[in-house]
């Protein structure tokens, strides 16, 4: 074996088992790009809508015509005050929030005369924006019909006032504007997340040994200079490469996954095609080695860790300006710029997303990236073969256990019959990013059947592969005991209570957070059953697999895996979590009462230790919206969400979820992973 891929085994499995290394390099930026963009699409839909839903107040001030009054109250978005002691006043009031904006009209004018007018507003308010919106639009229409007065008094035509019309047209595709947007941010972030993921690696694999006292050790091994070298560059190099390859990766399928609304709205398309995200790649090594022969090569003079943080700050600092070159306008790529080290590579990113890449100039990119990486790379075994680090010499290959990662993970797993917190949170985690990333483009690909296959593939299999490759006891992890009489009997109670409670939660989050009506569209199309077959189709596609698949992720897996815990931590978790799971795209108003419904059904199937109970629960749950959404009774008497629901239901829920926890409560539950598997025998 050769001597370098020794060192390099001994790196990268001390590396991968630091667990902010992991965190930094596929935790962050498999989870970043959607988190944020998400919630950052709730905060804007949520502003908006706010906005919208509130009528802002505006005056007039002047001598107002009693068509420029119809004109402004018949603007859906503003109401017209009163407001007394003029234009000082008005100030004072939109300054104070009370009035959103005024329009201060000037004395009436002669027949062929401009009258003044002037709109006061608050700038630096969005309601005063809205209002100041509203007022223009409405004093644009009234100089339009009085503009229209004065050419029919006169017997012109309409295009006497506008002898010409420009009209403006990209005759860029929305893929290729959209490239363009992404080649904007896009580059710079991954020149910085491939910088940083070699930035702290170089620095533990260095100045980190030296400070624990580990690196004189390996350096006086029987390992050639050469090796000790190129065994910890490769493993730097190599964990850069990742790093940039999962960011890149995340922010495309975030972007190409359609589901962001804002960008349909501005007409952007993120296609980028495949080969221009392999050639972005492939530049991405040579640069990754760059980063980390420089890194490795500074950092290796430093006596300390924060030492090295000091040292290598520049370097951070230096990349930035390179990397933001294409950000600013007006800076043509040439083949000067394709030889600036960094430089070029924004630049060819850049053009490579827009589409619009040059063959020469990404040769040249490329060629001098090698160049550069190379020079970086004999700096840094120059700095290894100071005297001041090394003290070994060439020998005989090192005794490295040679056991694989995967072989040390199963050990540790077949020790637990059940998944530990951690395993269990990461699987979850892991489905949830596979279903953000597969799961939409299954259901907007396939529709109806897409949403069955991304519930089974997505779902049901990845916790079933969980479970027999971690080595778990099937029944124990998933809770798969057949439940008593008593406990079938305790979860209908709880579910009939459970239910109308969810629904309660619902309304009374309606008054703060706006349901927004094209969702209750679409889950009207959607529960449309004129016939039978159509209703028992929905019930299987929106009930009984959801009852099935996510109870086998949240109930089964997840349960199994946080029982160790404290009875109300694991379940309050679990249904945050499955709370979670359930946002959608416009709004965040499922959030409330699914994670009530989890904990309610978590805490059931932790008393019964079954969970088929579970699965009867979300089966009542679900099974009762399609009921109601597909009677034509029932949607006309709850088809307004403004509505409340009949006050008698929620007595009798609260008493039947008061009767479904006594039962449930002489049941002996499962009390934590290290007695479970006695509980069962003796079940």
């Amino acid at each position: 074996m050769s001597p370098w891929w020794i060192v390099f085994k001994k790196e990268i499995r001390e590396t991968l088992r630091d667990r902010r290394t992991l965190q930094m390099m596929i935790a962050v930026p498999v989870l970043l790009y959607p988190v944020i963009l998400i919630a950052s699409e709730q905060i804007l839909l949520f502003g908006r809508r706010s906005l919208e839903a509130e009528r802002q107040p505006v005056a007039v001030l002047g001598e107002a015509p009693p068509d420029l009054m119809r004109l402004i109250e018949a603007r859906e978005r503003i109401r017209v005050v009163t407001l007394e002691g003029g234009e000082e006043r008005a100030i004072d009031a939109i300054r104070q929030d009370s009035l959103a904006a005024a329009v201060v009209l000037g004395p009436p004018a002669a027949e062929d005369q401009t009258r003044q007018a002037m709109i006061l507003f608050d700038a630096i308010s969005d309601r005063s924006t809205r209002g100041r919106r509203e007022l223009a639009t409405a004093m644009d229409q009234w100089a339009d019909t009085l503009l229209a007065q004065r050419l029919g008094e006169r017997g012109l035509p309409a295009s006497f006032a506008r002898p010409v019309a420009v009209a403006d047209s990209s005759v860029a595709r929305p893929e290729e504007v959209g490239g363009y947007t992404l080649g904007r941010i896009l580059p710079l972030l991954l020149v910085v997340i491939t910088l940083l993921g070699t930035f702290y690696p170089a620095i533990d694999l260095a100045a980190g040994e030296k400070e624990r006292g580990t690196l004189e050790t390996l350096l006086t091994a029987p390992v050639p200079p050469a090796s000790v070298v190129a065994g910890k560059f490769v493993t730097v190099a190599l964990i850069g490469v990742l790093a940039a390859a999962l960011n890149l990766g995340s922010m495309l399928m975030t972007f190409q996954t359609g589901v962001l609304q804002f960008v349909g709205s501005f007409g952007l398309d993120f296609q980028i095609p495949l080969s221009a995200v392999v050639i972005i790649f492939a530049t991405l090594v040579p640069l990754a080695v760059l980063f980390g022969a420089v890194c490795l090569g500074i950092a290796v003079h430093s006596s300390s860790f924060k030492e090295a943080q000091n040292a290598l700050t520049p370097v951070y600092m230096l990349v930035l300006l390179p990397a933001m070159l294409p950000m600013f306008p007006g800076i043509d790529f040439k083949p000067s710029l394709a030889l600036v080290p960094v430089a070029g590579v924004s630049f060819l990113f850049r053009d490579l997303m827009a589409g619009d890449a040059d063959f020469v100039l990404g040769t040249l990119v490329l060629l001098s990236t090698v160049t550069y990486a190379a020079m970086a790379l004999v700096f840094a075994a120059g700095a290894f073969g100071s005297e001041d680090v090394l003290f070994g010499a060439s020998g005989d290959d090192a005794e490295v256990s040679t056991e694989s990662l995967w072989t040390r993970v199963r050990k540790r797993s077949f020790r637990h019959r059940t998944p530990t917190v951690r395993a269990a949170l990461t699987f979850v985690v892991a489905v949830a990013v596979l279903f953000f990333w597969m799961g939409v483009t299954l259901q907007v690909r396939y529709r109806e059947l897409g949403v069955l296959l991304s519930e089974i593939l997505l779902l049901l299999i990845p916790a079933l592969v969980f479970v027999r490759l971690g080595g778990y006891a099937a029944r124990e992890t998933l809770s798969l005991r057949l439940p008593t009489g008593r406990a079938v009997g305790g979860a209908l109670l709880m579910a009939l209570g459970a239910t109308p409670l969810a629904w309660g939660i619902g309304w009374i989050q309606s008054f703060f957070l706006p349901i927004p009506w094209e969702m209750l569209e679409g889950f009207e199309q959607l529960l449309t059953a004129e016939t039978t077959t159509r209703l028992l189709w929905l019930i299987l596609l929106l009930a009984v697999t959801p009852a099935i698949c996510e109870e086998f992720v949240f109930r089964g897996v997840l349960l199994g895996g946080t029982r160790s815990m404290k009875t109300w931590q694991f379940v309050l978790l679990n249904g945050a979590i499955f709370g979670a799971f359930h946002l959608s795209f416009e709004t965040v108003i499922r959030f409330l009462p699914t994670a009530w419904l989890g904990i309610v059904i978590s805490w059931t199937v932790w008393r019964t230790r079954s969970l088929w109970a579970g699965s009867l629960m979300h089966l009542i749950n679900n099974g009762s919206i399609v009921l109601l959404g597909t009677s034509p009774a029932l949607k006309e008497k709850f088809s307004d969400p403004n509505t409340p629901l009949p006050v008698w239901i929620f007595p009798l829920a609260g008493l039947s979820l008061w009767a479904g926890t006594r039962v449930l409560s002489k049941l002996r539950p499962a009390r934590g992973a290290e007695d479970l598997a006695a509980l069962w025998k003796e079940g």
